[in-house]
């Protein structure tokens, strides 16, 4: 089974992606996905969006039907996996019966892109993507969104045992979580390593950290949660 850090998504990220602990799994760009960014106030268009989009009756209840708007998450990726560390933020800025939109923001390197998703709620299925320059929406797709997710992923090429579990504090913002630290030795290429991820049950639906080392102290992966919360985050991103 794959563990999804993103997002730790939604992580992915989530990979993010952008969430229930398990054991990693082999490689796959398909299995990524996530979300994520800070708090803004829900827009006339936004609105309009929920209010245009069809969908169907799902027959589950996700994660993302417990959410309301202004809520958010801030995750940070660094490691040799990518060339410059990354902050994928999401924002909850629409609700409308089972509809939900979330803007996502990645920041890497002083550059920023973001998307508007609208996602079924009941079942976290994507049904519209459009791309923010500024106030303004432009047409995309479910490509681009599956893109930015992807970024932010790394995924160990196999699994070979759990090493251990323990118990353990963590903090999220200001917030302190009892969380629970398991590791796994996996393969990255033709390297052993160590993935560590950190799962808070105060958290459905994504992981707390995820992190993806070598033996002599290499970060290979190394995703955080940083900030969640209602309203405005703690600073640790910007639109």
């Amino acid at each position: 089974m794959q563990h999804k850090l993103i997002a730790l998504a939604s992580v992915s990220l989530l990979a993010v992606a952008c969430g229930a602990a398990s054991a990693p799994a082999g490689k796959s760009a398909d299995d990524a996905a996530s979300e994520k960014k800070p708090a803004a106030a829900k827009t006339e268009k936004s609105s309009e969006l929920a209010e245009n989009v069809d969908f169907d009756e799902p027959e589950r209840v996700a994660p993302l039907a417990s959410r309301d708007v202004g809520d958010f998450f801030v995750h940070r990726f660094s490691g040799s996996f990518s060339d410059k560390p990354m902050t994928l933020s999401e924002e909850v800025v629409a609700k409308k019966g089972n509809l939900i939109v979330i803007d996502y923001t990645l920041e890497q390197g002083g550059k920023q892109s973001r998307l508007r998703v609208t996602h079924d709620a009941g079942s976290d299925r994507v049904l519209r993507v459009l791309e923010m320059q500024g106030d303004k929406e432009l047409p995309s797709d479910i490509q681009a969104y599956e893109a930015m997710m992807e970024k932010t992923l790394f995924i160990p090429d196999e699994n070979e045992k759990q090493l251990g579990q323990e118990k353990t504090t963590c903090l999220v913002g200001e917030k302190e979580l009892d969380c629970e630290k398991t590791s796994y030795e996996v393969r990255v290429g033709d390297k052993t390593a160590t993935f560590v991820v950190t799962h808070s049950n105060q958290i459905e639906d994504r992981d707390v950290a995820g992190e993806i080392s070598t033996k002599d102290g290499k970060i290979i992966y190394k995703a955080e949660l940083v900030d969640m919360g209602h309203g405005t985050p703690s600073g640790v991103a910007s639109r």
